[in-house]
């Protein structure tokens, strides 16, 4: 009997194999399912129709039969019976085959445009570079600005949006975000971030230690305002980074913590003075402003500035920025800093005041990277007390000089 039979895994390969073909994916990676989430996506739905293919092979199957009953009740026989049921068969399954076709090419070779995004994305995807690395940082950093000032906006008392706004548990559904939600840390740095110094207060987070580490020339300058007592980080600073030159000012004590090594003071530069918004000649210790004291060192540019003035920041950073702009410059001349962030005069730095010095500061090429907020703050007061004090590091995204635009 010329029946014609055909087996339901030979059709399946059959599929696969066009399937295969058409998304350029290896056989063998097709039977260890090492397969992109795009082309498994494209698979799945190749598959749902293949299955729709093997439902209509009863059919034919059944039709065949149909006809075979059919002729053998009318007593139809003879040799050209097969041939007419082969022929039958054949003409009904090649009609199925070709109605189902476009469909399976229309999946494999129009693939939906996510789909074909994404199967060119990881068929392109390498190392990304830097400057790559800080476009992706730039474009979430601006989404938080614009969440920002949308947050703002919808507080009903804006611009004079209080600190800590929920002191109790009724107004969290109101607002339930303090100062520092406003400024998260959304601009990643595009290289390691390790911690310098002792845990808690004094060490400081700093972006691509590594870079630094590696450096041979030319000098690391590295400014340090706010010493006390505690030097940790200066002292690893300079051990680690052998191009070191830090030049650290304090007006509160005479040198260095004991936690620097004699032998590293050829490398490090105290001087007994404060930060301020102008030169201050008639006090003593003497105050100067962060342009005086570069241009006493003969520095044009800094790597790193470390600064905790406990509230004397924000005058400082104005005249700094102040003298920028009388000069034409427009991009801080700093690779990165650490900075505490207080809040100790509600009167002279309020919402407003503090949004437009920190956005002045982003004007300037400055973006966040880390925060940690300081807890003893809270925990050494008594009673409730607000997070008022937050250590942040910004590094300088238009900074064209900064070691972090280099490759490891």
């Amino acid at each position: 009997m010329g029946l014609l039979i055909v087996p339901v895994p030979a059709i399946d390969r059959l599929m696969v194999l066009h399937e295969t073909m058409a998304l350029r994916i290896p056989p063998t990676r097709l039977r260890h399912n090492a397969i992109s989430p795009p082309a498994l996506a494209i698979q799945s739905a190749t598959r749902f129709q293949i299955g729709k293919l093997r439902m209509l092979l009863p059919t034919v199957v059944l039709f065949g039969w149909t006809v075979r009953s059919v002729m053998h009740y009318y007593e139809v026989s003879g040799p050209w019976l097969c041939g007419l049921w082969f022929w039958v068969a054949a003409i009904f399954f090649i009609f199925v085959v070709f109605n189902q076709y476009p469909t399976l090419q229309r999946i494999t070779t129009d693939r939906p445009a996510s789909a074909s995004h994404a199967a060119a994305a990881s068929a392109n995807v390498g190392p990304l570079t830097a400057r790559q690395r800080l476009a992706r940082a730039e474009n979430a950093w601006r989404s938080s600005v614009t969440l920002r000032h949308k947050m703002a906006l919808e507080h009903p008392k804006h611009p004079k949006i209080p600190f800590f706004p929920a002191q109790q548990l009724s107004d969290f559904g109101k607002y339930p975000y303090t100062l520092w939600d406003f400024f998260p840390a959304t601009y990643t740095c595009p290289h390691d971030i390790q911690r310098v110094g002792r845990l808690g207060d004094g060490g400081k987070w700093v972006c691509g230690m590594s870079l630094y580490e590696a450096r041979k020339a030319p000098e690391t300058i590295i400014y340090s305002f706010g010493v006390n007592d505690e030097s940790t980080f200066e002292a690893e600073m300079l051990a680690r980074i052998p191009t070191a030159q830090i030049y650290a000012y304090d007006f509160s004590v005479t040198k260095f913590g004991p936690q620097l090594p004699a032998s590293y003071l050829s490398r490090a530069h105290f001087k007994q003075v404060g930060l301020a918004e102008k030169d201050q000649l008639d006090r003593e210790p003497q105050f100067f402003t962060l342009k005086s004291l570069m241009d006493e060192n003969k520095h044009t540019y800094m790597d790193i500035l470390k600064i905790d003035i406990e509230g004397s920041e924000y005058a400082a950073f104005d005249a700094f920025m102040d003298s920028l702009e009388i000069a034409g410059t427009t991009t801080l001349p700093i690779g990165q800093v650490m900075i505490e962030l207080h809040l100790v005069d509600d009167e002279k730095v309020n919402f407003d005041r503090f949004t437009k010095w920190w956005e002045r500061l982003e004007s300037f090429g400055m973006r966040p990277t880390w925060l940690e907020i300081n807890l003893l703050a809270v925990t050494l007061g008594q009673g409730k007390t607000d997070p008022r004090c937050v250590e942040y590091v910004w590094i300088n995204a238009k900074d064209e000089k900064s070691i972090l635009l280099q490759e490891v």
